[in-house]
């Protein structure tokens, strides 16, 4: 199962107490899903737990006849079958022109007279995203993202992560929108938020384990840099001592610059704290540092002398 299906899993047994909570939950599910038979109004999707969640709800806010069929294909369709049942949910979605016949569900928008309170807009949004949000395994990247097919859904659904805390950007994909996170820190958040917690603490564990990982690389970089540094840098000042040795009397340099060249021959690759703690007195590491760098501007200057 993919982390994005375990979310929405986890998502389908959370149920909101209060009425007008699980009114503009149910708007979202109608909104996306809706759809108008003979027999009645209800939803058609092919993901259980979608289905599973919009079942529980509806029994919480006193529906009871609804029929739910799978049919061959696996698509599952729900239908509130009591006409009176199914007026006064609509009324209280504000989605009466349903019953009227002069619009789909897709069609209507959903009324942010229901979003007034925080506790709606979060249970609106976790509706919206169990009919067309998904997540990326956290192990591989972070994104969450929720496509919209209009733009005053994008709209909305900025407006609703934006209003909870959460910033919510938008891209064109095809024919359609896209809303999203990509902070890690945000989805971690906005999972918790939906009331996620299983799925929180597997984005946690995978978000600390990219990060030590991150961290180890960075350190093996960085320590990797600095050693081809100091190798390079060896090279060439052993390459400077030894062209000095050939052109000049070497004996007549100051006796600083022969203890800094002998240093750096016997330890070709040493750095300078190992150069400096094998002098013989003592020099410290700016001191052998200066007099290598002494030794190759003299080399340097005899090169370009001819």
């Amino acid at each position: 199962m993919s982390f994005s299906c375990e979310v929405k899993e986890e998502l389908s047994t959370k149920l909101d107490g209060a009425r007008h909570c699980r009114i503009a939950f149910l708007a979202a599910l109608f909104h996306q899903n809706g759809l108008i038979l003979q027999e009645g109004v209800g939803i058609r999707t092919e993901n259980r737990a979608l289905a599973d969640a919009f079942v529980l709800c509806l029994k919480k806010t006193d529906v009871q006849s609804v029929d739910r069929r799978e049919d061959e294909k696996g698509r599952e369709t729900i239908l509130l079958t009591d006409p009176g049942e199914a007026e006064v949910l609509l009324l209280a979605m504000r989605m009466e022109e349903v019953l009227k016949g002069r619009k789909s569900f897709q069609e209507l928008s959903i009324d942010r007279f229901l979003l007034q309170k925080s506790c709606c807009r979060k249970a609106c949004l976790r509706g919206i995203f169990l009919t067309s949000g998904s997540v990326s395994d956290p192990q591989r990247s972070y994104h969450l993202e929720i496509v919209c097919p209009t733009e005053a859904d994008a709209d909305l659904c900025v407006d609703l992560l934006r209003s909870l805390g959460f910033d919510g950007k938008t891209v064109r994909r095809a024919k359609r929108l896209v809303v999203y996170l990509k902070e890690g820190g945000q989805i971690s958040d906005c999972l918790g938020f939906l009331g996620a917690a299983r799925s929180l603490l597997k984005l946690e564990n995978a978000r600390v384990v990219r990060d030590i990982a991150g961290a180890v690389n960075r350190k093996v970089n960085c320590e990797t840099a600095n050693l081809m540094k100091t190798v390079t840098s060896s090279v060439r000042q052993v390459g400077d001592i030894e062209f000095l040795k050939s052109r000049i009397d070497f004996d007549s340099l100051p006796e600083s610059l022969r203890q800094a060249a002998s240093l750096r021959l016997s330890l070709p690759e040493g750095s300078y704290q190992e150069l400096s703690d094998a002098s013989v007195p003592h020099v410290g590491k700016s001191g052998i540092h200066y007099r290598l760098k002494r030794l190759s501007e003299m080399a340097e200057k005899l090169r370009g002398s001819g």
